[in-house]
This record gives structure tokens, C-alpha cells and sequence, in this order.
């Protein structure tokens, strides 16, 4: 059965966050197994109405203005365009709960449309979270409720933030995040020596990384302060963002490396040992699956999300990051203990070759799809 897609997300590549990697991922592996699939987005400025990127067709109507007037415009837009080309899909895929979500709805109810909405994150800056914080938000989340066919959770703390605020859990199902497990991929030791030349890293000694927003909430500042307590191991920290300037104003460490953002971030990870993820809140991190398939012994937070993926001192370390001592003498076992490093790292590849390839997850939401275009 050849199914024909709308990935419908308010922002797109070259905006490049965890919600539009996703997107991107799996849209170009229902498009490789056979499927229709094309991207609805906002148009920003200097960008073009329609390209296709890397086989994947996007389309981008118009935003104008900003915040609450570029979301009005850019409902009204899309709302013409999925009424124009009703004939190239059948469901209409939302990637997180933003005000586009009122076009969909509309389709859904002129012409029959099916409708499924991805939330992301948990807590403070997850769709429930934001959308709460916000005048007409409970309203927005009351229709949202009522009209859509299905709802996609990536973790089990943000099923129960639906299931918390009403949401039928007939119509909520878990998918994961998925991660290409042959683009982001184990090294050896002779290639990983050679990327650090390369990337002008220490050729010697392990190396801790991480990649993501730097931003509250994050947990990148107790990460900070607590590496001058972290001797014989080097911190690169890649990614942008609101704190980036404070915090290397602040750091006065010699092994911390700020390397701003990168597109290449697959062959930094390849160069390092141990990924750190400090964040206090996740729906489930890209960066963190990304991490685990180049075999990085990750070293994360304790919040549910991430004890969803990681079992303590199997496939991974939980720690308090609030706990001065915890990442300390985590980071010195895992020096003294290469045997240890590489367990972790193994068993961090097989979880996600096992449960997290964007191949899998690409299967789930095609069994997905295709039970409810039958209902």
C-alpha cells in the first residue's frame, strides 16, 4: 500500500532543532521505502517557496510579520495550499501542538482528512507546558483533544502529561525518536585518531562532548561549574545559544572547548568517548540517541526520559547533576576502567540499533498510518 504523507510543521530546514531532524528523518525513509511524502512549512525570509532536499520534497507558504501575526498568516497559507492539493495526501502528520494544529482541523472536517499530532517535549518547555503558559492555550489543547485521530508521545512522562490533561489514551500511542543508525555509527580506533587530527582534538586521553541548545533548562551551567572538580579529560561543548556568551565569559577551565554550532556534529562525536546530557527535562533527545549509536558511553541526568533509554551502569551512567561529587567520580571510574568504557559504549549502540534505528521507527508509523486510513 503506498501511502501518500504531510509532514505539517510551523518551522524547517535550515532550522535544524530536534523536532525538524525528526521530521526530516523520517519523511526521507518513507519516501526510500516507496511512499509519498512531502514537508508543509513556514516560509522565511531569503528561503524558497518550494525545493526539494535531499529527495524530500518542501513546500513553504507564507509567515508573515512575527510571532502571533506570522502564525495567523502562516494558518491561512498552509490552510489554501492543503485545500488546493488535497489530492497529494491522505493524513496530515503535525510535528508539536503550535497553532497550525486549527488548519489541519479544518481540512479534517471540509474533506475527511486524517489527522495525527506529534508532541515533543516534557514539563516547562513541552507542548503541555508552553501551550498552558499561554492565555488560550487550555482552549487550544481542549480542540486539539476533541479533533485529532491519534497523538504520538516519545516517552511515557509525556503520555501522562496527556492522559494528566484529559487526552483519551485510546488515541495516545508511544513512538520513539529514531536516529540513523548508518550515518551515526561506531569508528575505530585508527579512524577516531585520524577525525581528532582532522578536527585539530588532543590525539591523546578521552574526550567528553556534548551537543545541544545552551539554554536554561539545559543543565549546560551545573556542567560548567562542576568540570573544574574534572582533571585529565577535555569538554567540547557544541551547539548555540542564549547562555553561550555568559558562559564562556565564566569559564575560565583550560579542558573546555566551546566550538559554537556545527554541521558536521556526527564527526565530533566519532572523535570523543563520553557523552554528558545534564538536561532537566527531555521528551527524548535526539542528541543522546545520536550519542549511543556512535557507541559514546553517555553519561545523562536523572529524569524519566532519559531512564526510559539508559539502564544504569549497562548501556549507560544516571547521575544526579546537582551532585558535585556524582559526575567526578563517574568520569574517574570511567578513566581508570577502558574495559568498563567499552562495555557501556558496545551495549549503547546495540540498545539503539535494537529499539531506536529510524528504520524501525519508520515501520512503526507505517502500521500506524495504514490502521487508520482503514478506520
Amino acid at each position: 500500500m503506498k501511502l501518500k504523507i504531510c509532514m505539517l510543521i510551523a518551522r524547517f530546514y535550515p532550522i535544524t532543532g530536534g523536532t525538524e531532524l525528526q521530521a526530516q528523518r523520517l519523511s526521507e525513509t518513507l519516501i526510500n521505502a516507496g511512499h509519498t511524502v512531502f514537508i508543509l512549512t513556514a516560509r522565511l525570509n531569503g528561503l524558497k517557496k518550494y525545493e526539494v532536499i535531499n529527495g524530500l520534497p518542501v513546500y513553504r507558504t507564507y509567515a508573515l510579520g512575527r510571532n502571533f501575526i506570522s502564525s495567523i498568516f502562516f494558518c491561512i497559507s498552509s490552510f489554501i495550499f492543503l485545500l488546493k492539493n488535497s489530492d497529494k495526501y491522505d493524513i496530515i502528520h503535525l510535528h508539536l501542538a503550535s497553532s497550525h494544529v486549527f488548519p489541519a482541523i479544518l481540512i479534517k472536517k471540509l474533506l475527511g482528512k486524517k489527522i495525527i499530532l506529534k508532541f515533543g517535549g516534557a514539563r516547562a518547555t513541552g507542548d503541555i507546558g508552553t501551550s498552558l503558559s499561554k492565555p488560550w492555550g487550555k482552549l487550544k489543547l481542549k480542540i486539539i483533544r476533541k479533533y485529532f485521530d491519534v497523538f504520538i508521545v516519545p516517552s511515557n512522562e509525556i503520555y501522562k502529561e496527556l492522559t494528566g490533561f484529559g487526552f483519551p489514551t485510546q488515541k495516545i500511542v508511544k513512538i520513539s525518536n529514531g536516529v540513523n543508525t548508518d550515518y551515526f555509527k561506531q569508528v575505530s580506533e585508527t579512524d577516531k585518531l585520524n577525525l581528532r587530527k582532522n578536527l585539530n582534538l588532543p590525539e591523546k586521553g578521552l574526550i567528553a562532548i556534548y551537543t545541544g541548545r545552551i539554554e536554561k533548562g539545559k543543565g549546560i551551567e551545573f556542567l560548567i561549574k562542576q568540570w573544574s572538580t574534572v582533571k585529565n579529560i577535555d569538554l567540547l561543548i557544541l551547539g548555540s545559544g542564549s547562555l553561550e556568551s555568559e558562559l564562556k565569559k565564566s569559564d575560565t577551565e583550560k579542558n573546555i572547548r566551546f566550538l559554537g554550532f556545527k554541521d558536521n556534529i556526527k564527526e565530533y562525536l566519532q572523535s570523543s568517548d563520553i557523552f554528558i546530557l545534564p538536561s532537566f527535562g527531555e521528551g527524548l533527545s535526539n542528541a543522546l540517541l545520536e550519542a549511543m549509536s556512535c557507541g559514546l558511553v553517555v553519561i545523562a541526568n536523572k529524569i524519566p526520559a532519559n531512564e526510559e533509554v539508559i539502564t544504569n551502569n549497562k548501556n549507560g551512567i544516571i547521575i544526579d547533576i546537582l551532585d558535585k561529587q556524582e559526575l567526578t567520580s563517574t568520569i574517574d571510574k570511567l578513566i581508570k576502567n577502558k574495559e568498563l568504557l567499552d562495555k557501556l559504549g558496545n551495549h549503547a549502540r546495540q540498545t539503539v540499533e535494537n529499539y531506536f534505528s529510524i528504520t524501525h521507527i519508520a515501520n512503526l508509523y507505517l502500521t500506524l498510518y495504514i490502521k487508520i486510513l482503514s478506520n
